[in-house]
């Protein structure tokens, strides 16, 4: 799957590995960037064929993300890249063993 490349000066820092962030946010690893007066977070190509979320917080943006990750897959066809790339991603991670 492509993802959107973004200037590196727009990039906010995530922890990824924080134990309070949900496994999909600490798994996939969507990309948090600001936009003028607002946070944005994408997965994907663009946000139009991607999952984006935003907000006035970075918390806020993840939240959205969240949320639209979780309506994609519901409503996401077969041929659907980014959520099939996200269902494949999910479920290696519950496979691998540590």
């Amino acid at each position: 799957m492509e993802q959107m490349k973004i200037a590196t000066e727009k990039i906010v820092p995530i922890d990824y590995n924080a134990a309070d962030l949900p496994v999909e946010i600490r798994e996939l690893r969507p990309v948090v960037y600001q936009e003028e007066a607002s946070y944005w977070c994408l997965l994907g190509p663009d946000p139009q064929r991607g999952i984006f979320g935003n907000g006035e917080t970075v918390p806020d943006a993840l939240e959205d993300w969240l949320s639209m990750l979780r309506k994609r897959l519901t409503d996401a066809g077969d041929d659907d890249e980014v959520a099939n790339f996200v269902r494949d991603s999910l479920a290696a991670s519950n496979r691998q063993v540590w």
